[in-house]
């Protein structure tokens, strides 16, 4: 018996040739794969291992790389990151007509005026009446965000806008979150000079990436400044803020958290010590006296 193509009285498929080209191979999973596409248009690999009965989602995502790299398939355009709506802000009639409702914006203005040492402008009146009542921030957050400008040189609304928006996404939303947050900035603060003048840098400023690796020492690693002092000394004359973090990092791996663990360490391993004065003045309040040590090679993993 032998057989002839019937007349298409259905819906037809029109398959590209190079799926065609693609029968010699043998691969069963490759060509079902291909024609579930193009009828279906879906790409999801799970829809795809459910629908083919395909052993694993893997199975059904190297079928998928195998057809975009032979042509079939391109890269979907990446979703855009969700842009957040901020509501309009307040025009001057508005605010006027919202002060006479709330005491609260009246205090917020008197307050700020105190804090920027003169008159706020309608502009920077606009913008902080409009944190407050448009975008829903605390009157408290807003103030400390103005103080803290102005505790910086920064005496405008946008400014404090800038802030305390930035603020809101780190999830500091409340007077106490702010609080909170400026007390551990004013730490950190204090912990860096004292950084500085251990490597002899006093009243230097630190880049954004050196502060973030010097706060890490103190709030992930858990090392007081004496640590760090012990650090210093094993630095010698490398005492970049890099070479001191690749100590602290290899002590911190060996589960070395205190300087006697350190000095203990080097006592073990016959190093040569030599007692000195520390290199650089120690800030905190009874700090002892730390031993000048030959660096220890092993210890030292510079970044």
């Amino acid at each position: 018996m032998t057989y002839q193509l019937a007349r298409l009285s259905g819906d037809s498929l029109a398959v590209p040739q190079l799926v065609l080209n693609q029968l010699q191979r043998g691969d069963e999973n490759l060509i079902r794969t291909a024609l579930y596409i193009l009828s279906t248009c879906s790409t999801d690999p799970a829809d795809i291992a459910h629908a083919l009965r395909l052993k694993s989602t893997a199975a059904a995502q190297r079928a998928l790389d195998f057809w975009y790299g032979a042509g079939l398939l391109e890269r979907a355009p990446e979703a855009a990151e969700p842009v957040e709506v901020r509501p309009p802000r307040l025009t001057t009639a508005e605010v006027a007509a919202a002060s006479c409702t709330d005491p609260q914006i009246a205090a917020l203005l008197h307050e700020c005026q105190n804090l920027f040492g003169g008159v706020v402008t309608q502009t920077d009146t606009n913008i902080l009446v409009s944190l407050y009542r448009s975008d829903g921030i605390p009157v408290d957050t807003i103030l400390l965000a103005a103080a803290h400008a102005a505790s910086e040189g920064h005496r405008s609304g946008r400014y404090v806008e800038r802030m305390v928006l930035r603020w809101r996404e780190a999830g500091i939303v409340t007077g106490a979150d702010a609080e909170r947050y400026l007390q551990q900035l004013e730490i950190r603060r204090q912990r860096e000079q004292q950084v500085a003048e251990l490597l002899g840098r006093a009243n230097s400023t630190f880049p954004a990436a050196e502060r973030r690796i010097i706060a890490g020492w103190f709030e992930e690693f858990g090392y007081d400044t004496a640590m760090i002092a012990e650090a210093v000394l094993y630095a010698g004359e490398q005492n970049s803020v890099r070479y001191v973090n690749g100590i602290l990092k290899s002590w911190y791996g060996k589960g070395w958290r205190t300087v006697r663990d350190v000095q203990a360490a080097a006592a073990v391993s016959g190093s040569n010590v030599q007692h000195a004065a520390p290199a650089a003045p120690v800030s905190a309040a009874g700090s002892e006296r730390i031993a000048r040590r030959k660096p220890l090679k092993f210890m030292v993993e510079e970044e």
